[in-house]
């Protein structure tokens, strides 16, 4: 009973840290990836539904905005290191890994049937260890569909091995000028890869220093969001601009490309991951448009998000290859309307996965509290002579 209140207790001082319309704004971009590759990115896929990419590029920024917050608010105490891997590990892992354990145990039991879209098959072991995109470049294939979308998790991952150390080194006061130079130094790689040549447009595309802009923008955003030194009044009406701004700017900018998409994947994420940052900054700071985001449906669809994310496509793949023994698509009416069914179903999975695996282990994560003793005081404490 005792543990039992103390994961309650730990859940409910999570939750009074949260940012609720950062939630909706989450279960958003969920929906905006769902509708992506049920309704766009299949065979007979209607374009203008493919906007998973702008959800990537928004789910970086969140991430990179929360984590930066977390760190700056934390990264005095004294255990900081521990607490922040552990609950990194409770919040992100165990679900993963039974998702994707359960994936290959679907792909193997049903003997890999050429509708489950597998093509290249990369190792158990490189999805378990994060390491699937470095395969996606040897492959120059996104191998198994169904767990296609993790190798944004791997960036994630990759990601949050050095974050802390980023901000523990850097001193505040530069961390801005860091933190913008590392996001040019991201244009820049895949700036070298789509018109140098330098590298595979695999290696630009799914790579953390391909995707890094995205990250740092959305840390750029969080020591904003801490600074309190900065009129927020001033700002208001650029921060609520710029999201459109930059989509305007990338949709002028494809035009000029005349549709090769070259100069779109680098200087348009560049202006996008800005943009991203920019408007998960806005609903931090509560303008009008954050009040939208506080929907309970949206919330619901955020906090499900993860798992939903992990499951989605092996639910669309599963009914469409158990009824039609196809792939998925939307060109017969029957099409349409199994992927219609495949919506509650896929939520409800994930609302599933979330509760019985996905919650306990956060909250489990949440009772690794955070010291009191700042990083450093010990010591000093030892250090110092005392008076006798």
């Amino acid at each position: 009973m005792g543990s039992d209140a103390n994961v309650a207790k730990a859940a409910v001082k999570g939750a009074e840290n949260r940012i609720i319309g950062l939630d909706g704004l989450r279960g958003l971009m969920t929906l905006f990836v769902v509708a992506s590759h049920y309704f766009g990115e299949v065979r007979h896929g209607v374009a203008a539904m493919e906007v998973g990419w702008l959800a990537v590029k928004m789910f970086f920024a969140l991430s990179g905005f929360l984590v930066g917050r977390l760190i700056l608010e934390r990264m005095t105490c004294e255990n900081f290191f521990v607490v922040f891997y552990v609950r990194r590990f409770c919040r992100t892992l165990p679900v993963y890994f039974f998702c994707v354990l359960l994936v290959y145990f679907c792909m193997h039991l049903l003997g890999s049937p050429q509708w489950m879209d597998i093509g290249n098959e990369f190792p158990l072991w490189s999805y378990l260890t994060f390491t699937q995109n470095f395969f996606m470049i040897s492959t120059d294939s996104i191998g198994p569909r169904w767990l296609a979308p993790t190798w944004t998790l791997s960036v994630e991952e990759q990601f949050y091995i050095f974050a802390p150390l980023l901000f523990v080194l850097v001193p505040r006061r530069g961390l801005p000028y860091f933190l913008g130079g590392a996001a040019v130094l991201a244009l820049l790689f895949r700036v070298a890869a789509f018109e140098g040549g330098l590298f595979t447009p695999m290696t630009a595309l799914c790579m953390l220093p391909g995707n890094a802009d995205s990250l740092f923008a959305g840390m750029f955003a969080a020591v904003l969001y801490k600074t309190e030194a900065i009129d927020w009044r001033r700002w208001e009406i650029g921060l609520r601009i710029a999201p459109v701004a930059a989509l305007v700017a990338t949709a002028i900018i494809q035009i000029l490309g005349h549709g090769t998409g070259a100069w779109v994947s680098s200087l348009g994420f560049f202006l996008v991951s800005i943009g991203c940052a920019a408007f998960v900054l806005a609903i931090a700071r509560g303008t009008a448009e954050a009040r939208h985001f506080q929907s309970p449906i949206l919330c619901f669809f955020g906090n499900t998000s993860y798992s939903v994310y992990l499951t989605h496509l092996t639910v669309l793949g599963l009914l469409h290859g158990l009824v039609f023994g196809a792939r998925p698509d939307i060109e017969t009416a029957g099409q349409i309307a199994l992927t219609f069914a495949a919506l509650p179903v896929a939520f409800f999975v994930g609302w599933v996965f979330t509760k019985i695996v996905e919650e306990p282990i956060t909250a489990y994560g949440r009772t690794w509290r955070w010291s009191r003793t700042r990083r450093g005081a010990a010591i000093a404490a030892v250090a110092t002579p005392r008076a006798s």
